[in-house]
Parts: C-alpha cells; structure tokens; sequence
C-alpha cells in the first residue's frame, strides 16, 4: 500500500520562503546595499562602514522593513517543520491507496 504526501503545506512553505527572501533583498538589503554602494563612491569605504551612516534614520527603516520579508520566510519553515514531522507520524500522507 502506498501512499502519496499531502503537498498543501509543502506548498505554502515554498511559497512563503521564496516570498520571503525576495521580499528580504527588494525591501531591505538591496536599498542599504545601493546607499553604501554610492556613500563608497562619492566619500570611501570608511565612510559607508561607518557608524554615523549606518544609524541613519532612513537606514534603520530599510533595516526594520527587513521584517515582513523574515516574517514570511519563518512562516514557510515552520510549515516546512510542520510537514516534515507529518513524515514522521504520518498526517502527511494520505490515507488513500494509490495505483
């Protein structure tokens, strides 16, 4: 007897983590990476390193927006988790016999 997996929650976490880490890099890494990119050209490494840029207000937005995109990334590993430990005890399968 065999028995096939019940994709909805493995759905879900691919989803939310591919989601999420789009949303990571587009909403926060990106943005404080192109500051620092051009802070590096027009003043010098030291300077887009330093403290006094990377406490800027707008800096410590993008940092914080990092959230939403950490948010649903974990979202879709607890499902990943939830589904894995499905495997094990068996409420990831279903019950029907197939071919």
């Amino acid at each position: 007897m065999k028995k096939e997996w019940k994709t909805g929650p493995l759905k879900f976490a691919c989803w939310a983590i591919n989601i999420g880490l789009i949303l990571m890099v587009l909403l926060s890494l990106l943005p404080i990476g192109l500051m620092q990119t051009w802070a590096s050209v027009k003043h010098g490494m030291w300077y887009a390193r330093f403290a006094t840029f990377m406490s800027r207000d707008i800096v410590s937005t993008f940092v914080w927006m990092r959230i939403i995109g950490d948010t649903i990334f974990a979202l879709g590993g607890l499902a990943l988790a939830w589904f894995i430990i499905g495997l094990k005890t068996g409420w990831s399968l279903t019950k029907e016999r197939v071919g």
